[in-house]
């Protein structure tokens, strides 16, 4: 593992590359995590699944968005559209630093949702593990959730985000959107019931979409005898097979 900070100077963020035994691959993948408590119990899957990768020829890259994990910025800096410049720049990175010619961008939860809207003109295919199909849903879920301060702004699983941060996931939109790449992989390990009109949106964009569900312990949820998410290994397979 490679672990490094790039970016702009007020904009630092913390990436890690796990390469395959030798250090040269034609494949690459960026894994944008989930967002607060999920990224946290995700993150054994997630390194677990750059091994992966890497075992199978593919060049991988974790990242952290500003304000959050090891990059620049405190929690209530976050702002999901400033997200989708953080996932291009990581694109950029795992490019300059590899030369790899195929990326695939992996995106979990929240994650794979800003991954289909961040237009990422250098990425082949995106692979999208149980994403948010609705932000403006998952805004109405976190607010509800949310502890409430003028001071503060929102405390979320212990992390205190900026009033605005509801509103900046109601600004996304795949409407918006004028292309997403021609590959889209789609993996759940449970039902959900937006991801219909989701699938539709992206075809919209004249993508091919490929689907399956996975019976799966989700490794963005807490499992309570572990005290962390699982990690569901068919679907850490299925990613890989479908990156490399």
């Amino acid at each position: 593992m490679d672990p490094f900070f790039f970016g702009p100077p007020h904009r630092r963020l913390f990436g890690i590359i796990t390469a395959p035994d030798g250090g040269s691959s034609s494949k690459g993948a960026v894994l944008c995590p989930p967002f607060g408590q999920e990224a946290i119990r995700a993150h054994r899957s997630f390194r677990l699944l750059s091994d992966q990768l890497a075992r199978a020829g593919c060049t991988a890259l974790r990242f952290d968005y500003f304000g959050t994990g090891d990059s620049l910025g405190a929690s209530d800096e976050s702002r999901p559209v400033e997200w989708l410049e953080d996932i291009r720049l990581a694109v950029q990175e795992l490019r300059e630093r590899s030369g790899v010619a195929r990326i695939s961008l992996v995106g979990l939860r929240l994650g794979g949702y800003l991954a289909t809207v961040a237009e990422v003109r250098a990425v082949s295919q995106l692979v999208l593990w149980d994403p948010v199909t609705d932000p403006v849903r998952f805004a109405q879920e976190l607010e509800e959730n949310a502890y409430k301060s003028e001071k503060y702004g929102l405390e979320v699983g212990g992390l205190v985000y900026s009033p605005a941060f509801p509103e900046d996931l109601r600004a996304l939109s795949l409407d918006d959107v004028r292309r997403v790449p021609r590959e889209v992989k789609i993996v759940t390990s449970r039902a959900s019931p937006g991801l219909p009109a989701f699938r539709k949106g992206v075809e919209a964009k004249r993508a091919r979409v490929d689907e399956v569900q996975i019976d799966a312990p989700p490794a963005w949820g807490m499992v309570q005898t572990l005290g962390a998410g699982a990690v569901p290994v068919d679907v850490l397979q299925k990613v890989t097979e479908w990156v490399t």
